[in-house]
């Protein structure tokens, strides 16, 4: 499966979770940041408790910067639009 598929259904997931959960404006922010540190969770035990299988240089905080913002996103924008549909009706 596509590991970018898996980021961006998980980020919003929990966004939306958060949307529908949190009935306050942060939630916006809890749904952005869960998926962040969450996606920088998975990335350091990858990092330092799986076996190394050779290659070249740690990569892991490049792939927190582009994986972890669009986790970010997508997750906060999921909240966003749940808390604002709500807050509507």
């Amino acid at each position: 499966m596509n590991p970018w598929l898996v980021i961006v259904l998980i980020s919003a997931l929990v966004g939306g979770i958060s949307g529908y959960m949190i009935r306050r404006w942060w939630t916006i922010f809890v749904g952005a940041g869960v998926p962040w540190f969450g996606l920088l969770g998975v990335i350091l035990y990858y990092e330092y408790f799986v076996p190394y299988s050779g290659g070249g240089a740690s990569m892991w905080p490049i792939a927190q910067l582009f994986a972890g913002t669009v986790a970010a996103v997508v997750g906060g924008l999921t909240a966003a639009i749940i808390y604002f549909r709500r807050k509507g009706t």
